[in-house]
């Protein structure tokens, strides 16, 4: 997002490093504002934990441990809220922490993010391009070695959260992963 974000629990930091590597988010902030609501008769005030923007939506986010979203309370809430907040554009999800903490995804998004924050260059992108057309496929392990030039890794990595590459993301990166063109690599 470029710029500092304020996570208040391990479980908002996860979803913040998981969203910075989806291709489909555009914009991801926390507690982007104050919902003011009526339940029970009694008015109350909510401030959701994020604000996802993607290519397809706008999303408020709860981040919850899975034991409180059955807190009555949270209940409520989030089918109050998950009824009434498309009327204004928007969808109200409640995201369990334990998700979020799911590994080895975190762990992949943690690698794709540490190597994929330089800029690619079109060179750099025409070399890989070229590659991926002669040998049909991207192995990590050769990212790795130098098979790609010096910046290999940071090169796939940037194209992974481009969303021009993608990797299974539910499987440990290992020296055979593989990079997939997803649109006009």
């Amino acid at each position: 997002m470029k710029r500092m974000l304020h996570w208040e629990s391990v479980n908002e930091l996860n979803a913040f490093r998981l969203l910075d590597c989806d291709p489909e988010v555009r914009r991801f902030g926390e507690q982007p504002c104050k919902i003011e609501y009526v339940m029970d008769g009694v008015e109350r005030v909510h401030y959701p934990d994020i604000l996802v923007i993607t290519t397809k939506s706008k999303e408020f986010w709860e981040v919850k441990p899975q034991s409180k979203p059955l807190e009555s309370g949270v209940l409520q809430r989030t089918a109050l809220l998950s009824r009434v907040l498309p009327w204004w554009g928007y969808a109200y999800r409640m995201v369990l922490a334990e998700d979020l903490g799911r590994q080895p995804r975190l762990n992949n998004a943690s690698v794709i993010l540490r190597f994929g924050r330089n800029m690619v260059s079109d060179r750099d992108w025409e070399s890989i391009r070229r590659i991926a057309d002669q040998r049909g496929q991207l192995i990590w392990s050769a990212a790795c070695c130098g098979d790609y030039g010096a910046k290999g890794r940071e090169i796939l990595c940037g194209l992974v959260l481009k969303g021009f590459l993608t990797i299974d993301m539910n499987s440990q990166l290992s020296p055979e992963t593989q990079f997939f063109a997803t649109r006009g690599l």
